[in-house]
């Protein structure tokens, strides 16, 4: 008996021990679930916070908007290229123009140069063998002989000159017509390149379409967000390179002006520093930018939005450098909702750069405004194709988007 109770003890004794441990065992695995949750919930609260706006729609992207998404980006730099590339065509061919009329005139003139030289050799040859010192030496007097050094003396000299303007007439010809076979090779190879890239182009697009076709409804809703997004980041950098063109003409006609009456303005594009910036959100550096530039495809600025040092809705969106408004404006559907980058304004900075602020709540200057560096221009939203409250910051070279990174202190 006492044996059997030893065993009883032992038995129960086991079981305890395995209880005990289950319950160890579980409170761990509880433990550990707990903190993976909270984990978990920490990395959601971070991807929402890091907003930004794909489209507004990070959260819901599948693979198969994701690709669309990417094939966008690529379509949109096909385009910039085919566009750069027909922009280069255009000039080449302006300049080949100017080139041929230029070497007609050197032709011309080349033309007259000769005859002018032919006359002389005749005149020459019609005084049969005079010489400058048989002239000096028939000279009546000292001043007969003055006079007929000095005339000797102009006419060695316009000889000399009208030697010499023909040689560097027609080396400049020649200049000329191999500068003209330079662009004219220049113009082919870009439209080489124009066609390979349409090809190029032309399979993304199909290759987008394909794919979009096979969306569900919800998917292609978005998706069409993000066509949407990507028409009116076209029409925005029409409208800038308009005025980016504009204002170099302008420059360039001051300029002109300028030097015709001694003066001098060399006023160029900022390049790629600091210098002359501040950070558009007051408290704020380029260390706190949020989503990078091309951070994911289709991404054409940097973001700030909420981080360590505190959330950003409703902060002053500050002018980061001196300038005129040329943009502030509100993109808006029929239905009265925001899209793509809703509030938002572009500063012009009269030396070839622009500054770009989407996604505000409210915009405080209008279009022709003169705003100072710092002063407050609207406040930071989530208005338009956004995932919550950010600033989206762009930098403009020339008419073209740039990393903004550079420009950030």
């Amino acid at each position: 008996m006492k044996i059997n109770n030893l065993r009883k003890i032992e038995y129960i004794s086991i079981i305890v021990l395995i209880i005990t441990f289950a319950s160890n065992v579980l409170m761990v695995y509880a433990s550990q679930k707990s903190d993976l949750t909270n984990e978990q919930n920490s990395i959601n609260k971070q991807i929402q916070e890091t907003n930004s706006e794909i489209a507004g729609v990070k959260s819901q992207m599948s693979d198969a908007l994701n690709q669309i998404n990417k094939y966008n980006a690529q379509i949109g730099t096909y385009e910039n290229e085919i566009g750069d590339l027909e922009s280069q065509i255009s000039t080449l061919e302006k300049q080949i123009t100017e080139k041929e009329a230029n070497i007609q005139e050197q032709q011309t003139k080349y033309t007259e140069q000769q005859e002018l030289l032919n006359k002389r050799l005749v005149a020459m040859y019609e005084s049969g063998t005079t010489s400058y010192l048989d002239m000096l030496l028939s000279s009546d007097g000292l001043a007969d002989f003055i006079s007929k050094y000095y005339i000797i003396e102009q006419l060695a000299e316009y000889d000399t000159e009208l030697l010499e303007n023909i040689e560097a007439t027609r080396v400049q010809i020649e200049n000329e017509k191999n500068a003209l076979e330079t662009s004219r090779t220049q113009i082919q190879t870009s439209k080489t390149a124009v066609e390979t890239k349409r090809n190029s182009l032309s399979v993304l697009v199909n290759e987008k379409n394909s794919l979009v076709g096979s969306l569900s409804e919800e998917e292609k809703a978005l998706e069409r967000q993000l066509q949407e997004m990507e028409e009116d980041k076209k029409a925005i950098q029409t409208k800038l390179a308009a005025i980016a063109k504009q204002e170099e003409e302008a420059r360039k006609a001051a300029e002109e002006k300028n030097n015709s009456s001694g003066g001098n303005n060399n006023a160029k594009p900022s390049a790629p520093s600091s210098a002359g910036f501040i950070c558009p959100i007051a408290g704020r550096t380029r260390n706190d930018i949020t989503t990078g530039y091309y951070g994911y495809s289709g991404h054409t600025g940097v973001d700030f939005a909420r981080n360590s040092k505190g959330p950003v809705d409703g902060l002053p969106v500050l002018a980061a450098k001196s300038g005129k408004v040329v943009i502030s404006t509100a993109l808006v559907n029929p239905n009265g909702q925001y899209r793509s980058y809703g509030e938002y304004i572009t500063i012009s900075h009269g030396d070839g750069t622009m500054t770009l602020y989407a996604h505000m709540k409210s915009r405080k200057v209008k279009e022709g405004s003169q705003v100072n560096q710092g002063d407050v221009i609207g406040y930071v939203g989530s208005t338009g194709n956004s995932t919550g409250p950010h600033l989206h910051f762009e930098v403009w070279v020339n008419g073209r988007r740039t990393n903004p990174t550079q420009y950030i202190p």
